[in-house]
């Protein structure tokens, strides 16, 4: 008799499926339950290209698609069906219910993924009961979630939610999350801020963050931060207690996208379930993340690092000093000037050969007829004294007779000026008794460009964008305008982008009133990231009693920055340094149309940007901008001799009988200018040097044939002549300084001092 065989009890496996939604990504977390307990088998993130709230319901599909496909590719069978837990926002629940537009996009997800939902938690409320239960009492804590583009935080006190709300990130996660903090409206906050889902350097930053003084903290709080991944596990968890199953996994295994390196494979040996599920031991998965339990890393020696040596030895360069050639100094003895001049001078001027010539015909025609006999006797050692003694008596007559003198009289000029209503006109004779000066207008024109930096400031950003429910409490509705005003409870204002009907209040006082409600799009009134106003936010419409307001999504857009422009000061700057670095251009052109005794006025009658082409506009932003412009330039011109008639006309009462003006030292200060068409009438100081009028024959006459000494004395006598410089066209070391004994060789010129 064959007995029967008997079988052990296979238990019965279930499989579910925690599918969280966040801001910014969707994380799929496939969890295995045998016998009561519950261990994951995978998971994959997916992240949204902006953000949950601002995906369509089909790219919220898509990419919840990727995450279960991701992390099913590593389940032990295919799963037909799969009793799934959402976790969701809290913006997404009200009175403990999932709102309807957004039960209708997980219906659809779940019907398009063939996915069974069994219910869902807030991730926020997961991840405050697992604190919870791991510190052993309930949390009062600021609970900030991080990403790239979003900050959601929520009050939490003795470990329910008070308040939550969502904002944009402006500056950086830190002062967002200020800034979200300063809408709560709780009187005290908790001294702990615990931070998930943040990258080390935010972590850090949030560390460091000075917090606003107005905040109600009681302490400087502490800020945590919670481990990768840690609110997918607090789901987990939460959906398991729901569940009333035990979780065996503290930690969820590594995403299935990550490789895993060979060291990590081959570390402590892997435990296996029942089905053959392996899963690396918690310790050898801490490591290769970096923390070891009952180990500081920071103290750990690290390996050495491997010293690279270069073997390939570098040539030696060799400094070329190029040669200097040797400098030989060159010796010059003393030269003694001869009077090689003088002497060529006898020998070329006819007048002194004839004067010779004239003096020799006088000797008796004995003494001519006796010279042969003289010499050819025995009388040749007396032909050179006698050579030297002509030579002498020639030298001597040019030297007194025919030699020239130069005399430099110093005069100690005195200055002279009177100011003058002066008429420039060029259409009038010069006229020094009615103020009138014969001028020619004249104009020349100069292109350049200039740059500089532009020091201009101004603000630009754009204004923050958002839609608001508006609530009507009154019996009636209510219409608003377009453009109608909003204001938060941080005082910043709004307008709504269309006009808008918000119907009235239904029910009654036995089964209740619903106000009504309206959705409409709103903008701030002004740029600047202060009004991305979290989610959550109320709002008052102008005085009204029966009518608010309240944002269930945080504002987004707004922004602000300080630029540079290009100021209207740059402006005028520029134009006022072009205008004066082509001046000198302007002048110089204005100079080359005179001709003759023409004299250009000194100061331009007036310069003029004619065209001008600036490379920004003004108030335009720019780190630089650049002004090409023509300048026209206009002067005046006169001529020499009628300032010197109308000079002297002018200082005619100034000087005495025996002084006169130097016109050589006539300048004309114009002062202040008043045009009227061909006319220029101006101010016009009249400056000049008086010198002494000096009779240059009688002068002369004096001076003739003395001494350097006696000449100079005599010619210091004369009045303002403070010094005389003397000089001969040649000179004789051997004879006295004597001015020529012709009058005709002599000539007095003057300088002033």
């Amino acid at each position: 008799m064959k007995l029967p065989l008997s079988f052990s009890k296979e238990q019965k496996k279930e499989f579910f499926l925690a599918l969280v939604l966040r801001n910014e990504k969707i994380n799929a977390v496939f969890m295995e339950e045998v016998g009561g307990k519950i261990h994951v088998l995978s998971k994959h993130a997916e992240a949204f290209e902006k953000s949950i709230e601002e995906s369509s319901t089909e790219e919220i599909l898509e990419t919840a698609d990727k995450a279960i496909s991701q992390a099913e590719q590593r389940l032990p069978e295919k799963l037909e069906t799969v009793k799934t837990i959402f976790g969701v926002k809290g913006s997404w629940v009200e009175d403990n219910k999932i709102k309807k537009e957004y039960l209708e996009k997980l219906k659809k997800i779940s019907d398009e993924l063939g996915l069974v939902p069994i219910g869902f938690l807030v991730i926020f409320e997961a991840i405050s009961y697992l604190l919870e239960k791991e510190e052993g009492t309930p949390v009062s804590i600021i609970l900030a979630e991080t990403g790239k583009k979003f900050v959601s935080a929520a009050l939490i006190k003795g470990g329910k939610i008070k308040e939550f709300k969502t904002s944009e990130i402006t500056t950086s996660p830190a002062t967002t999350l200020d800034n979200i903090l300063k809408h709560f409206s709780s009187d005290v906050l908790p001294p702990k801020i615990v931070v998930f889902n943040g990258e080390e350097d935010e972590s850090q930053e949030f560390i460091n963050h000075k917090w606003s003084s107005g905040l109600s903290f009681i302490q400087i709080p502490q800020v945590t931060t919670l481990p990768s991944e840690f609110d997918a596990r607090a789901v987990l968890f939460g959906a398991a207690t729901q569940l009333g199953f035990e979780v065996l996994d503290k930690e969820l295994p590594e995403d299935d996208d990550e490789e895993i390196p060979a060291d990590f494979k081959s570390g402590p040996e892997e435990k296996e379930t029942d089905d053959n599920i392996k899963i690396v031991p918690d310790e050898s998965s801490m490591e290769y993340f970096g923390f070891v339990k009952d180990k500081d890393i920071a103290k750990e020696p690290h390996p050495k690092p491997v010293e690279i040596i270069d073997e390939m030895p570098q040539q030696a360069l060799k400094e070329q000093i190029e040669e200097i050639p040797e400098v030989v100094a060159e010796e010059e003895g003393e030269k003694k000037q001869l009077p090689v001049n003088a002497f060529a001078m006898m020998l070329s001027g006819k007048s002194i050969l004839s004067k010779l010539f004239k003096n020799l015909s006088k000797l008796p025609l004995k003494s001519f007829l006796s010279l042969p006999g003289f010499f050819l006797s025995g009388g040749k050692m007396m032909l050179i004294p006698l050579a030297l003694i002509l030579l002498i008596l020639i030298g001597g007559f040019f030297y007194f007779f025919s030699n020239k003198a130069a005399v430099v009289l110093s005069i100690d000029a005195k200055p002279s000026e009177k100011t003058q209503d002066v008429t420039f006109s060029s259409d009038s004779s010069t006229d020094p008794s009615n103020g009138i000066l014969a001028s020619q207008f004249i104009s020349a024109t100069q292109e350049g460009n200039i740059s500089a930096s532009a020091t201009g400031k101004k603000e630009v950003g754009e204004k923050a964008k958002g839609t608001v429910t508006i609530f009507n409490n009154a019996d009636s509705s209510q219409n608003l305008s377009s453009g109608a005003t909003i204001t938060s409870a941080n005082d910043r204002a709004f307008t709504l982008d269309k006009a808008v009907t918000v119907p009235a209040a239904s029910g009654d006082v036995f089964s209740g009133t619903t106000p009504g409600k309206v959705d409409v799009a709103v903008t701030a009134k002004e740029i600047g990231q202060d009004s991305n106003i979290p989610s959550d936010t109320k709002f008052s419409i102008g005085t009204s009693v029966s009518m608010a307001a309240k944002n269930d999504n945080a504002f987004s857009g707004g922004s602000k920055k300080e630029v540079t422009v290009v100021s209207e000061d740059d402006i005028e700057k520029l134009e006022a340094k072009l205008l004066k670095d082509l001046e000198s251009k302007g002048k110089d052109e204005l100079t080359k149309k005179i001709s003759g005794d023409e004299v250009l006025l000194p100061v331009l009658i007036s310069e003029k940007l004619v065209k001008k082409d600036l490379s920004k506009k003004a108030n335009e932003e720019a780190s630089k901008v650049t002004l090409t412009g023509t300048v026209e330039y206009k002067g005046i011109s006169y001529k020499k001799s009628d300032l010197v008639d109308f000079a002297n006309e002018v200082l005619k009462n100034e000087i005495s009988q025996d002084e006169m003006i130097d016109s050589d030292s006539i300048e004309a200060d114009v002062g202040e200018i008043d045009q009227d068409e061909d006319k220029i009438s101006a101010r016009v100081a009249i400056k000049a040097f008086v010198v002494p009028k000096i009779n240059e024959e009688e002068v002369i006459k004096k001076i003739t044939g003395k001494s350097f000494n006696s000449a100079k004395e005599i010619l210091t006598k004369y009045p303002q002549v403070s010094d005389a410089k003397i000089s001969l066209s040649f000179s004789l070391p051997f004879l006295p300084q004597i001015l020529p004994f012709s009058s005709k060789n002599i000539k007095i010129t003057t300088q002033t001092k």
